[in-house]
């Protein structure tokens, strides 16, 4: 596995996949399409819309990172920034659907959300201590 492809890779996909799903978005305001996914909260989709735009952007700066400071990070921490930065907007889908994934409270699902959102974002601060760790000691 080399992690600068990896991450740019993975970056990508997200940010495709984010496009696929800004293009659902719009399903609903066409003439056609009144009443497509009624009950959805527009506002949270619209959040996990452009939070993974912005992961997607977050994990090729990482392999930027890693390739102009030539860093040879664990595997546990690029998979850390990949993971991460697909799971971390799940809270917002999860809100859009009506289950309050920031409250770790609530129904055993609703408790499993937030638990996710959190270990997710976890993960990714973790990931980028570790790049900008390296990054400083080969600087």
């Amino acid at each position: 596995m080399e992690a600068t492809r990896l991450l740019v890779f993975s970056g990508g996909l997200s940010i495709l996949f984010a496009s696929l799903l800004g293009s659902v978005m719009l399903i609903p305001l066409q003439p056609w399409g009144k009443g497509a996914f009624r009950g959805v909260n527009f506002k949270q989709l619209l959040a996990a819309h452009l939070d993974w735009v912005m992961l997607g952007l977050m994990q090729g700066l990482a392999g930027g990172l890693i390739s102009v400071f030539s860093l040879t990070p664990s595997v546990y921490v690029v998979w850390a920034m990949v993971l991460g930065g697909w799971l971390n907007p799940l809270p917002y889908l999860f809100r859009a659907f009506g289950i309050n994934a920031f409250a770790l409270t609530g129904s055993l699902t609703q408790r499993l959300a937030a638990a996710l959102g959190g270990i997710s974002a976890t993960m990714i601060i973790i990931a980028w201590f570790a790049l900008l760790g390296g990054a400083w000691q080969s600087w």
